[in-house]
């Protein structure tokens, strides 16, 4: 019995740990550009303020954990 319960509580975890991750990439694909132009636009569109550069891409609002909520809206 307590070897169905850990193998249940196991596969809950990696469901969910799937779950967040798939939303965090999602969110971060969709605001992802390569101008600084289109971020600009981008923020004024989500109603966040700045943008932000990761790598060699430009990302709407100040830093990524205000991209991340306004684009979960």
């Amino acid at each position: 019995m307590t070897f169905v319960f850990k193998k249940i509580k196991t596969l809950t975890f990696f469901f969910f740990l799937f779950l967040n991750f798939n939303l965090s990439s999602n969110a971060h694909v969709k605001g992802t550009f390569s101008t600084e132009k289109e971020a600009e636009k981008k923020s004024l569109e989500l109603g966040c303020e700045g943008i932000h550069k990761n790598q060699d891409k430009w990302l709407p609002c100040e830093n990524e954990k205000e991209l991340h909520r306004y684009l979960r809206k």
